[in-house]
């Protein structure tokens, strides 16, 4: 008789332990069930990969990545809620390196830009888009400076810029005003 006693108070603690809301239990069900999770895949006409992103609900939401015809990665782009927002790296098709590094923001390329040479070097840094007014640092495939200057809204240069020999050499200064030498 003690068993069965024992047994049976084992038992109703059990099931009082998990009296949790069943409310609460089916809203975190329906939750996790109306969140669809799926892909955007995008082919080329020879059925190779091109791109793809990650949806959630319907919206792009993550890394999107673009292949090469060998379904090797050579890019990516950010997505939050269907939009451009962040990072973006593209690979030159060849060696893999970096091509250009972006950053978006709310859909428009806005902030930092940089261009590679085909090496990997850098080749140019620019602190906004040509929508912006931003500074634009150029370097020589060696490594070293080329330029440095103000850019204004169109990409024109504006201002005082300096230009440098392949050794980072000062060579001339130049001014400008609206993308044109100012005389």
């Amino acid at each position: 008789m003690r068993k069965i006693v024992l047994h049976i108070i084992i038992l109703l603690t059990l099931l009082s332990c998990n009296n949790s809301n069943p409310e609460k239990v089916s809203e975190k069900q329906e939750s996790l069930q109306s969140m669809k999770i799926d892909s955007i895949l995008k082919y080329r006409t020879d059925g190779s990969k091109e791109f793809q992103v990650q949806t959630q609900n319907g919206l792009k939401t993550g890394n999107g990545y673009f292949f090469d015809k060998n379904e090797n990665i050579i890019g990516f782009r950010h997505y939050e809620n269907d939009t451009l927002n962040g990072y973006g790296l593209y690979l030159n098709e060849n060696t893999f390196k970096p091509k250009y590094l972006v950053e978006n923001n709310k859909g428009k390329r806005d902030g930092v830009v940089i261009q590679f040479y085909e090496d990997g070097v850098i080749k140019s840094f620019r602190s906004s888009d040509i929508y912006n007014d931003s500074q634009k640092i150029e370097f020589h495939n060696n490594g070293t400076i080329k330029s440095i200057g103000k850019t204004k809204t169109g990409g024109q240069a504006q201002g005082t810029w300096l230009y440098f020999n392949e050794k980072g050499k000062l060579d001339k200064t130049v001014e400008y005003e609206n993308g044109n030498v100012k005389k």
